[in-house]
């Protein structure tokens, strides 16, 4: 595993880091929790919200969130423990705009995007869990987050994280999670049917709305991450440590908060962090430091106990170019071999930083992210595998593809060993131009159309589906009469 940090830089930063949370504080905009934090023994200023957390606290707060958690999936095989050792993958979230897969030209994204892209996802076997690839921009925003959550539900089998944008928006969807898992005490019994996420108004300050969805989740006990999105040299110091610092602040303030009023409730510790390009005034995830950053980031997480989960596929690229493919690789590899839990934004089918979906990119980022996986799994050396005797019996005259003992040895260990890639080509030359001349590109564009064709699902129940649409017009009418 890929360690960056030393022990003793660890044991800086976090010296550091409880000195920020001591000295400098958090402002959190939300009366009732500074209530809470002040009971607990927090230093509140009423006027400016500056809430200043000591390390004990966190120290006990660190000792109520838990190490593992599982998120449910409607079908159960696709059940998976955060915190078991293994690096689980999402696909992107939040395009607005998508490269239509027909006509090539980029466009406002639409809810039939989203429940392609969900479907996608649960095809993809390097989706490990979903998130919403794109925001949709042919439906009301009253009920965004309703819409949403529907589209999602009816789109896959897999573990579903939904979006949790307002209040109002969020308690709606954790009710239609209560209508998906089939009623209030099934709810009760297994809240990780779904799971959301948060990030801070960088630097060190979180938003009424954020906190009051924060505390529907604590309230739940639903899973959720929480990541901290400063920029570094914008809203975080420009040196790398200075934003790891700042960044476990933020993060430690809300891990405090939640296990004060939900103790036990999950949490997946995090960063959507990276640097400002000081050149053009833009973030840089495709950058080596956004990987470096996820990269010590894991590591104080594991420190604290906590499983973590990072933002680590993202691209800067505005096409599925080979700029997308070096972007996707360099940063999700380095968060998976440094032993992230949870590597958010992984099988990244977005260009141009989470603005645009690409149908080809996802493809593509799938192939990326399956030899990622493969080179996580790492080699399995047992005395069976080192192959001693059959090396001995295939000598020197003979070979492994004529030889029986060979290739049954071969059909046993074949897929457990070798990782064959969805779309890339690894065809002769010759081959390749019989079948066209095909881009990978090309080839993505085909594939995705085969899928969408193709690729089925056992149907939301009808009798969920009409309540949840019950549930949405409901929201509708509030909204309109407000």
């Amino acid at each position: 595993m890929y360690q960056i940090l030393s022990r003793g830089e660890i044991a800086a930063i976090h010296t550091a880091a409880m000195e920020v949370l001591e000295r400098v504080g958090i402002v959190i905009q939300h009366d009732k929790a500074l209530k809470t934090l002040a009971k607990a023994g927090a230093t509140v200023d009423k006027k400016t919200k500056v809430v200043k957390i000591s390390e004990a606290l966190v120290n006990e707060a660190l000792q109520k969130s838990p190490r593992r958690h599982k998120l449910v999936a409607r079908n159960p095989k696709y059940n998976i423990v955060i915190g078991d050792g293994k690096s689980y993958f999402t696909n992107a979230f939040g395009a607005h705009y998508t490269i239509d897969l027909h006509t090539g030209e980029r466009r406002l994204s639409t809810v039939k995007d989203l429940e392609e892209f969900t479907l996608l996802s649960d095809y993809f076997p390097t989706v490990d869990y979903i998130k919403p690839n794109i925001l949709p921009q042919d439906i009301p925003k009253t009920t965004w987050e309703q819409e949403m959550a529907l589209a999602m539900f009816k789109s896959s089998e897999k573990h579903l994280s939904n979006v949790a944008l307002t209040p109002e928006g969020w308690r709606d969807v954790i009710e239609m999670a209560k209508i998906y898992s089939g009623g209030d005490e099934e709810f009760r019994k297994n809240p990780s049917i779904i799971d959301t996420g948060f990030n801070n108004v960088p630097p060190l300050k979180y938003t009424r709305e954020i906190i009051d969805m924060i505390l529907d989740c604590a309230k739940n006990r639903i899973p959720f991450d929480i990541s901290t999105g400063l920029l570094s040299s914008a809203s975080g110091p420009v040196t790398l440590a200075g934003t790891i610092v700042q960044g476990i602040a933020e993060n430690h303030a809300i891990v405090v908060l939640t296990q004060l009023i939900g103790p036990g409730t999950p949490i997946m510790w995090g960063s959507c962090a990276t640097i400002m390009d000081q050149r053009y005034g833009t973030a840089a995830y495709g950058s080596p430091e956004n990987g470096l950053i996820h990269a010590a980031f894991c590591q104080m997480a594991h420190f604290y106990g906590l499983p973590y989960y990072g933002a680590a596929g993202v691209i800067d690229s505005k096409v599925p170019d080979q700029q997308a493919a070096y972007e996707n690789m360099m940063n999700a590899l380095l968060a998976t071999v440094s032993g992230a839990d949870v590597v958010h934004d992984a099988v990244y089918g977005i260009v141009e930083a989470g603005v645009t979906a690409s149908y080809e990119m996802f493809a593509i980022s799938n192939d990326i992210c399956g030899a990622i996986k493969r080179v996580a799994k790492g080699i399995r050396v047992t005395p069976e595998t080192l192959a001693v005797d059959l090396i001995e019996a295939v000598g020197h005259e003979k070979n492994h593809l004529n030889t029986p003992d060979a290739l049954r040895f071969t059909k046993k260990h074949l897929k457990e060993e070798q990782w064959y890639p969805l779309i890339s080509n690894r065809t002769s030359r010759p081959e390749w131009e019989k079948r066209g001349s095909k881009t990978v590109e090309e080839v993505a564009n085909e594939k995705i159309k085969e899928i969408l064709a193709t690729h089925s699902i056992e149907p939301l129940e009808k009798e969920k589906e009409t309540a949840m649409r019950k549930l949405i017009k409901e929201a509708a009418k509030r909204a309109k009469s407000s």
